[in-house]
């Protein structure tokens, strides 16, 4: 979790599917974003904030993103948040986003 472990993973090609809060920073969104693209790695931007994420995950400090490594639990997930009124993989899901 987190941007800059999530970015390393990216780099690694472990991360199979990102998940970017909607109250990430438009400096981190793009940093995930380009690099999402770049590896050609799954992501979201969905209508969960980070603190909405690190409780679902299950952390006490907010989460800007998380990522999914390997098989397992992300596919259900990502086919469930396709399905919601979130707007996958563009940046207009919060529009008053905080800068870094």
């Amino acid at each position: 979790t987190g941007v800059d472990s999530t970015i390393a993973e990216v780099r690694r090609g472990r991360a199979k599917f990102v998940m970017i809060a909607c109250d990430a920073s438009e400096r981190s969104t793009k940093q995930l974003t380009d690099k999402c693209k770049f590896y050609n790695t799954k992501y979201f931007i969905n209508s969960y904030d980070s603190a909405a994420i690190a409780h679902i995950l299950g952390k006490k400090s907010p989460c800007a993103a998380a990522c999914f490594l390997g098989k397992g639990p992300w596919e259900p997930l990502m086919s469930a948040l396709e399905n919601t009124d979130s707007t996958p993989c563009d940046n207009k899901c919060c529009d008053d986003r905080k800068d870094d």
